[in-house]
């Protein structure tokens, strides 16, 4: 739930060592995207010091799945100077490319063929019908990146599903990844002497070169078993997480029947999150992700594993209803940065927002907190430092293409979410603080707002019917004068099944967690981590 905070901290941490996805388990990270030209036939990566990851019960290793040299493994890690190009949410920031052709460059030689580039994302075309072979589905400038052969509609017929990616060759037969195109996931029935027939296609479900962080690629190998294939990735650096995602068809449909991720330092696992539609319920594990609790951690399992130490929390929740894998994808937090047209067709704003015109970010420009097949949902935040300072959640409709802005803040908000109808946010609960500091050996009295809890609201979609329906407070009451700083104090949630799962999150204290009713009914405390 924190893993939006801690993944840019750690990467921040980490670059000067050495050197994230909804996520997290269950949250979203900010990688550190990396893009690269490569000569290898598939650039997938997984050298031995990039393998020892964070491994949960199921999650495979990469070093399980493929291998790689030593010198096509620093390729694909992508550091700044080694050929890569640093590509950031909203900008991009090239580095040295070496002889290597830059994306602009490859613009201005379109003798060399393949899809067109401009940095902008790209559709992927749309594939044929109907082939004689696996490889009658490859549009021009495409390559088979990967394919599983199995018999999903059990009609005694060889199917397949395979994986496509955009790449454009030079006149050395040097590739180039064109990162603008989304990894297209298909699958292809077999139909006897008549070849085969496309099942389906998907732009979201698979996650592209530069969307693993400084590990690099986080592709790996899909697997397939029965009517089920399950997709794989592995990322992030010193941080690590991995996800697995099996999908089963079903009467026609493609379902996506469980999920498996993982998130932690090394091979130590902080979040562990498994979810099996089939029975309805979801698994959770959690561990201290802060230093001291994890130090500690670290001398225990010196004797016993980390099997010894276990986890500080570990609960179920109820799952809401199955998802088909288009459902699934376009749910995919990664799933905006596929999206080619943000029009804004109308503009509405909800009664009680007053100032609308300091809203300025429109939904292409700005950083998704919460996406599904109908909405985004971000924050935009205006006027710092001046009587106009205020925060806004906005609404965009990716069907009817209205952008809402639905609520004005003064304080920050934070993890917007719809769910059954309703949408969820929180904020802070700000209060002036009086401090004792003390400066160049003088005692100083100073007041200021501070945040000294947080809310978890909700309202109707069109911003109106606003409660809180749950209020944490570091303090009760506030002291006259406070003699050491407030801790940073958020709320990170769940929604699933009718239930609200908050985590809330106090810096340098142990973060407790509520379990309650999506009105906030039925409140209890389930524990907390650190024990």
């Amino acid at each position: 739930m924190k893993r939006n905070t801690i993944f840019l901290s750690a990467i921040a941490g980490t670059l000067l060592l050495t050197a994230c996805g909804g996520g997290s388990v269950g949250r979203q990270a900010d990688n550190a995207i990396v893009a690269d030209t490569d000569e290898t036939e598939n650039g997938m990566a997984g050298t031995e010091e990039n393998t020892a990851a964070a491994e949960p019960e199921n999650c495979a290793l990469p070093d399980e799945r493929t291998e790689q040299t030593e010198e096509n493994a620093v390729q694909e890690a992508g550091f700044p100077g080694e050929g890569a190009e640093q590509v950031d949410r909203g900008q991009e920031e090239n580095a040295t490319q070496g002889d290597q052709d830059t994306d602009a460059e490859l613009e201005e030689k379109p003798e060399q063929g393949g899809p067109e580039t401009d940095g902008s994302p790209k559709e992927a075309p749309r594939l044929p019908e109907t082939g004689g072979q696996l490889m009658d589905f490859v549009p021009d400038g495409w390559e088979l990146f990967d394919s599983v052969e199995l018999d999903f509609n059990e009609d005694g017929i060889s199917d397949y599903v395979g994986v496509l990616q955009a790449v454009m060759e030079d006149e050395e037969g040097g590739q180039t990844y064109l990162l603008q195109y989304p990894r297209v996931l298909f699958a292809i029935v077999g139909e006897g002497k008549a070849g085969y027939r496309l099942d389906f296609q998907d732009m979201n479900v698979i996650r592209k070169r530069d969307e693993g962080g400084v590990y690099g690629d986080p592709y790996q190998p899909l697997t397939a078993e029965g009517t089920s294939f399950t997709t794989h990735t592995y990322g992030g650096s010193a941080w690590r997480w991995c996800e697995d995602y099996t999908y089963s068809y079903r009467e026609g449909t493609w379902w996506l029947t469980s999920s498996e991720e993982a998130y932690g330092y090394g091979d130590y696992i902080t979040d562990y999150e498994k979810n099996d539609w089939e029975s309805g319920v979801g698994i959770r594990k959690e561990r201290s992700d802060d230093w001291g609790p994890m130090e500690e951690n670290f001398a225990l399992s010196e004797n016993g594993g980390w099997e010894s130490v276990g986890y500080d929390l570990e609960y179920e929740v109820p799952l809401d209803a199955q998802m088909t894998l288009e459902q699934a994808g376009k749910r995919w937090w990664l799933a905006p940065d596929r999206v080619t047209d943000w029009e804004v067709k109308e503009k509405i704003i909800a009664e009680d927002v007053t100032d609308p015109e300091d809203m300025t970010e429109l939904p292409g420009e700005a950083y998704i907190y919460y996406n599904d097949e109908n909405r985004v949902l971000y924050i935009c935040h205006s006027g710092a430092g001046t009587d106009r300072d205020f925060y806004y959640l906005v609404m965009y409709d990716l069907q009817d293409q209205i952008l809402s802005v639905l609520a004005q803040e003064v304080s920050e908000i934070q993890y917007p979410r719809f769910y059954d109808g309703k949408i969820y946010y929180t904020t802070e609960i700000v209060e002036d603080v009086t401090y004792r500091t003390e400066e160049d050996g003088k005692e100083q009295i100073t007041k200021e707002a501070d945040a000294v809890g947080v809310r978890l609201n909700r309202m109707e979609p069109d911003g109106t019917g606003k409660e809180v329906i749950f209020a944490y407070r570091c303090l009760e009451t506030v002291p006259g004068i406070m003699e050491s700083r407030l801790p940073y104090v958020s709320m990170p949630y769940e929604l699933n099944g009718g239930e609200i799962v908050a985590e809330v999150y106090v810096g340098g204290e142990p973060h407790p967690f509520y379990r309650m009713k999506t009105d906030g009914s039925g409140r209890e405390r389930i524990g907390q981590v650190p024990k």
